[in-house]
């Protein structure tokens, strides 16, 4: 890791952790152009650059945090439905992190970001149940689809905004509470990473590599926190199948160039 990388890193991550086409397959991408030989070897220092984004949703957010944020609170209950999903994930950590050394999986999961946001923008249907039990069932299966984005090139994101338009939701609570679901989301994630560290006695931070950890961490939160009132304006706008283009091409590309 070079001061130049940190910066890079956290670069690429502020722009598209916000934006719905997977930081996590960007990052990987960057990894291999930059011939890093193992790319679970910086999956640490990508969570410092997540870090810097969830202070971006924090700040973004805190009024809102601060009043709903209770036990009795529906938009806690909510989130805490959505995030059930990832939980029978946890056992199968240990294979979906091999999946981050095959690059050749990014195409395609590129293509399925592609195919979300499609339907995002193009399809919307209410399900036939009365209000009040969609009110519960829709944060479940936008947390379903949330799930899919463990694997490397599908966005977080663009899965979970896409769910909530195609449920007939408006944009900006879809995208309020997509980012809202990304705060437990990212906690559990920096939890079971530095879980995994102590069980091997390994220190998740390189000696003497404070200043790119600082630097990564940094200009994710500052490039994310522009990014997200980005996200806000494009999603008022209405533009989101431009972002389906991208990841589509991009996926095609990636997985001509890996094949």
């Amino acid at each position: 890791m070079t001061l130049f990388k940190a910066f890079l890193f956290g670069l690429i991550q502020g722009i598209t952790e916000f934006l719905p086409v997977s930081s996590s397959g960007h990052l990987k991408l960057i990894h291999y152009f930059l011939q890093d030989e193992q790319f679970r070897s910086c999956l640490f220092f990508d969570l410092v650059c997540h870090l810097g984004t969830l202070l971006a949703i924090l700040l973004t957010y805190f009024p809102i945090i601060r009043q709903s944020f209770t036990y009795r609170s529906t938009l806690t209950w909510q989130l805490f439905l959505a995030t059930l999903p990832l939980f029978p994930l946890v056992f199968l950590l240990k294979p979906i992190k091999m999946l981050f050394d095959l690059p050749q999986l990014l195409g395609p999961s590129f293509m399925i970001t592609a195919l979300f946001l499609f339907a995002g923008q193009w399809i919307c249907f209410s399900l036939p149940f009365s209000q009040k039990f969609r009110r519960w069932l829709e944060p479940l299966i936008i947390g379903i689809f949330q799930a899919f984005a463990l694997f490397p090139g599908i966005s977080r994101s663009g899965s979970t905004i896409s769910a909530a338009k195609v449920l007939g939701w408006s944009s900006l609570p879809a995208v309020q509470f997509s980012f809202l679901l990304a705060i437990p989301t990212i906690f559990g994630a920096t939890f079971l990473e530095l879980l995994s560290f102590s069980k091997q006695s390994l220190s998740p931070f390189e000696e003497g590599k404070i200043a790119e950890y600082i630097i990564g961490f940094t200009t994710s939160f500052v490039v994310g926190y522009i990014s997200l009132h980005l996200l806000k304006k494009v999603a008022v706008e209405h533009c989101w199948h431009y972002f389906g283009w991208y990841c589509l091409i991009l996926g095609i590309l990636t997985t001509w160039f890996f094949n």
